[in-house]
């Protein structure tokens, strides 16, 4: 009976491993388009919502919190590289959990204000992580003709970020539930 429970504690854990991460039910998946955003931007009065959005730009969305170091991480290594990412609209959307005072101190450490494709704001509802599954922070999701085009769970590659406004990132196929015959969304 013990090697029984022994064998099983070890081995559930093995298979919970081997499950797909993505979800085939996850909303990101079936959406076409941009998602639903309502953020509060750091200004404390505006809305931020997805008609707000470029038609013209790859759009990266990304979902972090003030207090994630990975988070704090990207964000400097973005700010170092902002004269190869001035093609890319990026928004930036704090956890409606967050407090709203550390979120502006982020903005203001990493002086986002400089530059008029980064916008940064707090959702306002409990839309996103939902929508996209997030487990972690950062996370990104990049839309290129307004259609997700790639997703980045635990982090964005700065190097992959620069092929994306370079246009030479090549992301593996995101199958959804409403394309036909896997073709890339």
């Amino acid at each position: 009976m013990k090697f029984k429970l022994l064998f099983i504690l070890l081995f559930l854990p093995f298979v919970a491993y081997l499950q797909p991460s993505k979800d085939a039910s996850a909303p990101y998946l079936k959406a076409i388009g941009y998602p639903e955003l309502k953020l509060l931007l750091t200004d404390s009065t505006t809305i931020f919502t997805k008609e707000n959005l470029p038609k013209d730009k790859v759009v990266v969305v990304i979902f972090f919190s003030p207090d994630c170091e990975h988070c704090q991480e990207e964000a400097s290594h973005i700010i170092n590289k902002m004269d190869s990412l001035s093609s890319l609209y990026m928004v930036w959307n704090a956890n409606m959990v967050d407090d709203f005072n550390n979120i502006k101190l982020f903005y203001q450490k990493y002086q986002f204000e400089k530059y008029s494709n980064i916008i940064m704001g707090k959702e306002i509802n409990y839309y996103l992580p939902l929508f996209y599954r997030i487990e972690n922070t950062p996370y990104a999701a990049v839309y290129k003709n307004e259609k997700l085009f790639a997703e980045f769970r635990g982090g964005l590659p700065i190097s992959d970020l620069i092929a994306i406004a370079n246009n030479t990132y090549h992301p593996p196929i995101i199958k959804s539930i409403n394309s036909k015959k896997g073709k890339k969304n």
